[in-house]
């Protein structure tokens, strides 16, 4: 998540011994006031656009008026740039035009016939099947802005962005194509689960507020009343022609990394690969980010200087291509901030100015909050701007702060050195001397890299879950390696356009470096040290670490260091001192403990699926089923999220009901990210018949978890917690489908009851109930995710349940709840669909329960 390449505008200061002096400039107020507007709109929303609008004005009017009183004026004017930025948030996240169809809709998929306009085309994404066999699906993903909808027989405008999903392959459609669609709208839905990314926002912060999901390749088609944009047409047409040029030549192995490195498209890449360099710590290098940029306009430089261009020609030349480059990979926040400080530099070179680091990186982040206020909350932003001021501030003062007992050491081991032993260095071998600089290189290289990655551990740990200690030493030869496959595949695309041949020789090097890029990924990420999977900080412990990370670089500075004076050395070595301790908490090391006399869980909202959290008093957890239909990645997506958010670093029991899809295919990842303790089956979970079954058991006694079948009746107690198995007895039906030998589950505690039923059906519902009739159940996993023929009326008549929950997915428009009779009985109902994931907590006289977006 760190980058160790530094920018053109800071690579002299970075590689000078001497720490930088650290100031406040003028421009870092300015962002710091634009920022602050920023984060209080969004976090607080107190205005509207109109307010925010008057408070700049009369803002202004005091910074005029009070000309004569310095300070007076200065305050006021940061006020307004406050007011800007607040302002300049409202409109872009609050206001919308009044057409536009976002008003009208709700999270609930209606039919929906729309004319738009291609402006984004995403790829294409595939997926396992529903089951065992089932052909792969495949989608087709891009953005339409709306221009008209439909009521059936009148056309009218309206306006909107979405993001539409059509099933199957459409690779007919381009940017700037109008196009009709006939398919299911809905506002784009929020996170339902704790820890969950929250894709609205994400999708929000570009415009996107809707979504459309085309059932039918055929329902999407050309509006012969509409016209073609032309310019994104064009532009996409231009990525279009960069991205065939680049992949024909290319191993189609190799092809999707290279797409993502030169050209920024990711849609290709195999998760497995994506997933290899969230690992490893080298995430940046699949993302069009400073050090492309950096990297282009530094060799374009170069070669402009080579071939005799002046100097000012040079700087203009690169500016231009960097622009150029910008605007065809898409302006993402890294692109901007990166593009903004090579422009600077190239500006101020051609009229022979200096730069200030601190104002070209505050001038980058006005930009680029100019551009999209929401990159402030943008993790890719954070990280560029966190990577670029380690570079200018931090690795100098590393440097220096390592010289003195770098030379103590050397000298102890050699002693001091003779003008005869100078004199023989001088004349050393070529080998030996570039043997030496070949180390001094690496060693910069690992010292740059562990700068960076130590003030980047706080944030990745906080988004990602991840500390990747391996990435400090794949950054050393994987950034050279990307770098120099850049610049081949750019070159390769750039003499193609001139003739096809010429772009064989580099693309095929790049090919090459490609697969020893992806090859050392995927070892690295295999090596069980290089990386841990932690619950993460919160959000006040990263700010406080950044908070001390500030002080101390401030207080290092020369200037802070001079006005101080030796008096002031034990306060800045106390700073860096609780800098470092403070990137080793608890949070690293392990969840946090958890104490309570009472049991807690959570139901999790995963859709067609099934996963229930349960934490005992004595501090152990439970799983009870993790999948989802058609979805094996909600592993990593919503489930180890949902537990790290508790705290969880380890799963003392798994427990899976049957050898569905949908309620085990998850637990391969999980297998990766915590630690399990045992995986509990009921009988005849893996027979010939699944083999999917049959494999996930192999897969989780390769990682030495054993695994117990349990069946009925057997009770056992852990803690103060009592556990009932009430179905399926051993050997019980064989010939029965999986979902009728569902383990049903009774978790008692102080003397209220849970029961988790798994997709209990058919014959298993009637040997459930043949029992003897139970004590009141307290809370109630509904069967079958809710289906009616798993719900009888006579099942609840026989538990008794004072409240059901359901893992369920939206009901399709048109159909009925077969759970609806129980809320007309008065029979509390919790779907996971509408509350978002049920969290529910045993009290003395009931089990409580509360939804997510309650």
């Amino acid at each position: 998540m760190s980058s160790a390449a530094p920018n053109l505008a800071s690579s002299q200061t970075a590689g000078n011994s001497r720490a930088p002096s650290v100031s406040i400039a003028p421009m870092a107020l300015v962002l710091i006031a634009l920022s602050a507007g920023i984060a209080i709109d969004r976090h607080l929303d107190p205005f509207e656009t109109s307010t925010w609008i008057t408070l700049v004005l009369a803002s202004i009017t005091v910074a005029c008026l009070g000309l004569r009183r310095a300070l007076l004026s200065s305050v006021a004017l940061l006020a307004a740039i406050l007011a800007i930025g607040g302002g300049w948030h409202h409109y872009r996240w609050n206001d919308l035009a009044l057409d536009d169809l976002s008003w009208g809709a709700s999270e609930t998929p209606r039919p929906a016939w729309a004319r738009g306009v291609i402006i984004e085309l995403l790829g294409t994404r595939t997926s396992e099947g529903y089951g065992p066999g089932d052909p792969e699906r495949v989608v087709t993903r891009l953005v339409v802005e709306i221009t008209g909808i439909s009521d059936g027989s009148l056309w009218q405008g309206a306006s909107g962005r979405a993001l539409v999903i059509v099933a199957g392959e459409r690779n007919d459609l381009y940017a700037g194509l109008p196009v009709e669609l006939a398919g299911q709208m809905a506002r784009v839905a929020g996170p339902l689960n704790p820890g969950e990314f929250d894709h609205r926002a994400y999708l929000r912060a570009r415009g996107v507020r809707l979504r459309i999901v085309v059932d039918n390749p055929a329902g999407i088609s050309l509006d012969r009343h509409g016209s073609e944009w032309r310019w994104t047409r064009r532009l996409g047409a231009l990525r279009a022609t960069c991205r065939a040029r680049l992949v024909d030549q290319l191993d189609p192995r190799t092809a999707p990394l290279a797409s993502a490195l030169i050209l920024g498209q990711r849609e290709d890449i195999d998760p497995e690969v994506n997933d290899a360099f969230a690992r490893t710590g080298t995430t940046h290098l699949l993302a069009i980010s400073g050090l492309q940029i950096q990297v282009l306009a530094l060799s374009l430089g170069l070669v402009f200087r080579a071939i005799g261009l002046p100097r000012r020609l040079a700087y203009g030349g690169v500016a231009m291509v960097t622009l150029g480059y910008a605007i065809l990979v898409g302006l993402a926040p890294s692109v901007v901030r990166s593009a903004v400080m090579t422009l600077t530099f190239c500006v101020a070179a051609v009229v022979s100015r200096p730069t200030r680091p601190a104002n070209t990186l505050a001038l980058a982040g006005l930009f680029t909050l100019a551009w999209n206020p929401f990159f402030l909350f943008d993790v890719g932003c954070q990280l560029s701007f966190l990577a670029i001021g380690a570079l200018i501030w931090l690795v100098p003062a590393a440097q220096q702060g390592l010289c003195v007992p770098v030379t103590w050491i050397k000298s102890v081991k050699s002693g001091t050195t003779s003008p005869l032993e100078k004199l023989k260095q001088q004349y050393e071998p070529w080998w030996r001397t570039s043997l030496h600089r070949v180390g001094a290189w690496i060693a910069d290289g690992t010292l740059i890299s562990t700068v960076v990655w130590l003030a980047a551990v706080p944030l990745v740990a906080f988004w990602f879950h991840l500390v990747s200690p391996i990435g400090v030493l794949l950054n050393i030869p994987l950034i050279p390696l990307t770098s120099l496959a850049l610049l081949l595949g750019a070159a390769g695309m750039g003499l193609g356009m001139v003739w096809s041949p010429l772009a064989a020789v580099p693309i095929q090097a790049a090919d090459v470096l490609l697969r020893l890029t992806e090859w050392i990924v995927r070892w690295g990420a295999l090596q069980s040290w290089g990386h841990r999977f932690v619950p993460g900080p919160s959000w006040g412990t990263v700010a406080a670490f950044y908070f001390l990370l500030v002080l101390a670089t401030v207080a290092g500075s020369a200037g802070m260091a001079k006005a101080v004076g030796p008096r002031g050395r034990g306060w800045r070595i106390a700073l860096w001192c609780a800098v470092l301790t403070s990137t080793l908490p608890g949070w690293l090391l392990g969840g946090p403990g958890r104490s309570s006399d009472t049991i807690e869980g959570d139901l999790l909202a995963i859709g067609h699926g099934l996963a229930v959290v349960l934490q005992l008093p004595d501090g152990r957890a439970i799983l009870y089923d993790c999948g989802r239909m058609g979805d094996p990645r909600v592993g990593r997506r919503i489930i180890a999220p949902a537990l790290w958010t508790h705290g969880l670093t380890r799963l003392d029991s798994v427990y899976l009901s049957h050898a569905d899809q949908d309620h085990y295919n998850a637990l391969p990842d999980l297998l990766d990210r915590f630690q399990i303790g045992e995986l509990v089956i009921p009988p005849g979970f893996a027979t010939e018949e699944n083999p999917g079954a049959s494999l996930l058991l192999e897969q989780v006694r390769t990682h030495g978890i054993p695994v117990r079948t349990i069946a009925a009746p057997s009770t056992w107690n852990q803690g103060s917690t009592q556990f009932t198995v009430l179905h399926p007895p051993p050997d019980w039906h064989p010939e029965t489908p999986d979902n009728a030998r569902s383990l049903v589950l009774d978790v008692a505690h102080g003397g209220r009851h849970l029961l988790l039923t798994g997709d209990l059906d058919q014959l298993g519902l009637v040997e459930l109930v043949a029992q003897a009739q139970p004590v009141p159940i307290d809370l109630m996993l509904a069967p079958h995710h809710g289906g009616k023929s798993a719900n009888p009326s006579w099942l609840y008549s026989w538990a008794k349940p004072r409240a059901v929950i359901v893992s369920q997915r939206p009901l399709v428009s048109g159909t009925t709840d077969a759970l609806t009779p129980l809320e007309r009985g008065g029979i509390p109902l919790l779907r996971t669909w509408q509350r978002g994931a049920i969290h529910f907590r045993w009290s003395s006289d009931r089990i409580l329960t509360r939804g997510f977006l309650d």
